[in-house]
């Protein structure tokens, strides 16, 4: 009777596997790196923009070039991405985990990490917002025509069938957003103001428009053209954009500003939808790249607040000579104060070209770079923001040779160079460039090209810049305090963030939390701005706040591990070895480390306390309240500020990083 029972068991497997779209050959153990390859052209050819982004030469890779077009936007286009999504899931889960190698089961894990937050976002059709001017499809439509690369003359009449079939694209994204508006799902009335302005801006450019300026240099840097096809492009693409294009995009303002007050909920969070918990649970994981809930979120964060404070107090108790001032360098007889060192400038490094060879040339304790060319390019002043620095562009499957990041020139100044430093060194070296051609360099999977798992990505270029800060030509205790301010204003605004969208914080709860874990008083004003900021753009700062502070935390439980032992080359090629991963499965290979060395991974430590500058006579801080509370209030102040200078960075562009560090991930 059971072998019976078994053998009909066996049949119903079977006809479900055939209805699902699933063989019993795949279930049994089909090849499972055909089976990515085989995921990864499906993906790749499923839209014009990713594709034309993804590779370079599609054809010596036997690709077939989807039609140029924008593709579609509404309801029917969500669900197909959820249905196509959860299908492939259903194919990735048929594969025994423990019968593939430790290579596949990486790429198993990260794929499945990818597909889960796909088919969760999917399923909230109505967060899925078109014109939202900090991560809406609008704005990431605009960055990736800027970006568009002309790599053969095939490119060149693609992008311009593109830009022509953008009033049809604009026309369905008014309509989707109508139908989300009356259900009372729409941006806040402060994120519409910023959308009609960016958007009236953009159409009223004219004959300077960007589409114009950087198609036309696109143009003639591009070489086997004669002058009269060089001449015939340049006519065409100005009349469409001039004609039909900026026409669309006045039609878009145009219905926005009729859109006033379209939000059910008014100026608060989206945990105030119906739906809304469930959407930014979902949304807490994608961005964090890990499967804690937002109470461990916050309680991580709020921990490394508190400790960056205590170490800093540390710091300066080590330096101090007097109250309020501390000792100097060697070069220099005269005192200095806190706020001078903040504004401690980069001597001797005054181009970003200067910066980028100076960081790669101070690479000790990273595993060798491979060989590859870079360029810092400079923005065109006509796409150039003041608040974005400089950003990496992710190169083609095809093409991991040939890297850029693009730099504002404007920012490139006396009074901000030690900003550039570590901005250089967030997206070069030993930031995005780095760890992205360290990995794929490799014999990897293409598949894992375009998976999406920000808080990795983001955690470790967030994680090096104070490791390259004190690597500079600045001053010890100068690099020192700018670190952890950046890492103190990152740490505390992802902290207010899940304490806005994940604990329900009105104003009122969000300035008494900030009392609770600064011990002081913001004004009404800060607290409004940073309020605003996490409702416009949930968990938006995750990533980088966050990924940092989960960074942070294993490198310090390791070397509070392993003591002596402890070797920062190997501790970072664990970290980048098997490639971006969720943490959860990061902390696993870091406790299979520390095992092999005869040792138990800590639990939890301190921050900073491993890691700390060898002058540092560590606990002197937690000696004196005052001083602790001071410091404090100073790192809120320069948090708020970084946070006012740099943000632009993460939320004006975010949809480009989000086409750089993972496909159609809208945030």
């Amino acid at each position: 009777m059971k072998r019976m029972i078994n053998a009909l068991s066996a049949v119903l497997i079977s006809v479900l596997l055939v209805l699902t779209g699933l063989t019993p050959m795949a279930a049994e153990g089909e090849d499972f790196d055909a089976f990515l390859k085989d995921e990864w052209i499906k993906t790749t050819e499923r839209g014009y923009i990713d594709f034309h982004f993804t590779v370079k030469d599609y054809q010596s890779l036997g690709l077939t070039k989807p039609e140029p077009t924008f593709g579609g936007f509404g309801y029917e286009e969500n669900e197909k991405k959820k249905q196509e999504a959860q299908e492939s899931l259903d194919l990735l889960h048929s594969f025994d985990y423990n019968s593939l190698t430790e290579e596949q089961q990486y790429d198993y894990t990260a794929y499945e990490f990818h597909l889960e937050n796909t088919v969760n976002e999917a399923s909230f059709p109505n967060y899925d917002e078109m014109f939202n001017p900090y991560r809406g499809t609008q704005s990431n439509l605009m960055t990736m025509l800027t970006e568009f690369t002309f790599y053969a003359r095939e490119d060149i009449d693609d992008y311009l069938t593109l830009i022509r079939d953008y009033p049809r694209a604009s026309d369905d994204m008014i309509a989707f957003t109508k139908q989300q508006a009356e259900q009372g799902y729409f941006m806040t009335d402060t994120a519409l103001d910023v959308a009609v302005e960016q958007m009236q801006s953009f159409a009223d450019k004219g004959e300077e428009n960007p589409l114009i300026v950087i198609f036309e240099k696109n143009i003639d840097a591009f070489e086997g053209l004669t002058d009269e096809e060089r001449t015939s492009y340049k006519e065409t693409n100005r009349d469409i954009v001039l004609n039909e294009f900026l026409p669309a995009v006045q039609k878009s303002v145009d219905f926005l500003k009729t859109m006033y007050g379209s939000r059910s909920i008014g100026e608060t969070s989206l945990c105030n939808y119906p739906d809304g918990e469930a959407y930014l649970e979902g949304l807490l994981r994608r961005k964090t790249s890990d499967n804690k809930s937002a109470s461990e979120v916050e309680s991580i964060l709020s921990s490394g607040c508190k400790d960056a404070v205590s170490y800093l107090t540390d710091v300066m108790m080590a330096k101090m000579v007097s109250p309020g001032t501390f000792e100097t360098t060697e070069q220099t007889n005269e005192s200095t104060t806190v706020s001078t060192m903040m504004q401690e400038q980069m001597p001797d490094l005054k181009t970003p070209e200067e910066m980028l060879e100076y960081l790669r040339n101070h690479m000790e304790g990273f595993p060798q770079c491979p060989d590859v060319n870079y360029v810092a390019s400079y923005l065109d002043p006509s796409v150039a923001n003041p608040s974005v620095s400089a950003y990496y562009l992710r190169p083609p499957v095809d093409d991991l040779v040939n890297n850029v990041i693009r730099v504002n020139g404007s920012n490139v100044k006396d009074d901000a160079l030690t900003q550039m430093y570590y901005t250089l060194a967030h997206e070069g070296f030993p930031g995005h460039l780095y760890n992205f051609t360290w990995f794929f360099n490799t014999d990897y999977s293409y598949i894992r090209h375009d998976l999406a798992l920000t808080g990795y990505t983001e955690g470790w270029a967030q994680y090096v810049e104070r490791i390259m800060l004190l690597r500079s030509p600045l001053s010890e205790l100068g690099a020192e305090v700018n670190a952890l301010n950046i890492f103190y204003g990152y740490s505390l605004q992802a902290a207010c963030d899940v304490a806005v969208n994940g604990y329900h914080y009105d104003k009122e709860q969000l300035k008494d939390y900030l009392r609770n874990l600064t011990g002081g008083d913001l004004s009404d004003e800060s607290v409004e701005g940073i309020y605003s900021s996490c409702v416009n753009t949930p968990y938006q700062i995750l990533p980088y706040g966050y990924g940092q502070t989960r960074m942070w935390e294993l490198r310090e439980r390791v070397q509070k591990t392993l003591g002596d032992d402890f070797d920062l080359e190997d501790y970072h090629y664990q970290v980048l070895n098997h490639g971006p991963r969720p943490f959860y499965i990061l902390e696993e290979d870091l406790e299979k480390y520390t095992e092999s060395k005869g040792k138990e991974l800590k639990s939890s430590v301190k921050l900073f306390e491993a890691s700390k500058l060898e002058s540092v006579d560590q606990g002197a801080g937690d000696a004196v309240k005052f001083i602790s509370e001071h410091i404090g209030l100073i790192l809120i102040i320069g948090g708020i500020v970084l946070i006012g200078i740099l943000v632009g960075l993460f939320f004006l562009i975010r949809g480009f990083f989000r086409l750089i560090f993972g496909k159609k991930n809208r945030e």
